[in-house]
């Protein structure tokens, strides 16, 4: 019975040494990792840096400003998951508001919550207000919303980069000399106005493709009307700067899945107009 006893002793010490020594291994990063929501000592934060890292890992989507038109045009490829379909039922672009249209890229999932999450937004302020939702207001809920699962308790970092495209020209009694703006969201809840009228987000294009986006967009300017030929060549750009593997290319060797190209066109006459090339 003594030699029982100092056997159970022995045992609680080591149990209670377990449970108060820091967990230590790649994948915990040391004492710092005991909270989803606690700094390390550099003052990152280890789960938002996934989360970006997630939403990278999704397709990449491209946009330019045509501001003589007032419109904007997107593209974006799509891995249909059979040959049989035509859809894989995730909706790549959405219209939250007439004057505003919203896309995303990285878990899919967490990118349709986020887009219901915005046009609810939408829908509860048209209809308490009587008027459209101002961007402004838009962008600041949806960077509140994203910044709050970077310290909610029990809750991770969605896993979702959104771009939004707002034509202001595009709401009644607004200035029609309004040019269109695009905006990048991130996991973190930070937004970002892209000036330059050309948007790629993710990396899985080739370092040329924001210069031919950038001439495509100047070429636009000087054209009578927004999509057709300029969106063709947008999805061509998108083809062209992906690797076959990426965009689903078949071959002798390998076979790989379907996929085509979504080319969008965001006007304030016709609104959101998706084709498939």
């Amino acid at each position: 019975m003594h030699h029982l006893a100092r056997y159970r002793w022995f045992s609680l010490l080591v149990l209670g040494f377990a449970m108060v020594s820091p967990v230590r291994g790649s994948s915990m990063n040391g004492r710092h990792s005991f909270s989803l929501t606690t700094f390390d000592p550099t003052g990152k934060l280890g789960q938002v840096e996934r989360a970006m890292e997630a939403a990278a890992m999704g397709t990449p989507i491209v946009a330019i400003i045509n501001e003589k038109t007032n419109g904007i045009l997107l593209a974006a490829p799509q891995i249909l998951p059979s040959v049989f379909m035509v859809d894989d039922g995730t909706a790549r672009f959405s219209s939250v508001a007439p004057h505003i249209a919203m896309t995303h890229s990285g878990i899919s999932a967490d990118g349709r919550v986020l887009i219901a999450a915005a046009q609810r937004l939408a829908v509860e302020h048209s209809y308490t207000f009587e008027e459209a939702i101002p961007i402004d207001l838009l962008l600041e809920e949806m960077s509140l919303l994203l910044q709050e699962y970077t310290m909610k308790p029990g809750s991770r970092p969605f896993g979702s980069t959104l771009l939004v495209a707002h034509l202001p020209s595009a709401v009644s009694g607004s200035d029609p000399d309004q040019k269109p703006q695009l905006f990048r969201i991130d996991p973190s809840g930070s937004v970002t106005l892209l000036e330059d009228g050309v948007a790629v987000i993710n990396g899985k294009v080739s370092e040329d493709t924001k210069s031919k986006l950038k001439e495509l967009a100047s070429q636009s300017t000087t054209s009578k009307k927004i999509g057709g030929d300029d969106l063709k060549q947008l999805c061509d750009i998108l083809q062209d700067s992906i690797s076959p593997k990426v965009f689903g290319k078949m071959d002798a060797e390998t076979v790989q899945l379907p996929s085509c190209t979504l080319g969008v066109s965001f006007t304030p006459k016709n609104g959101l107009r998706i084709q498939r090339y």
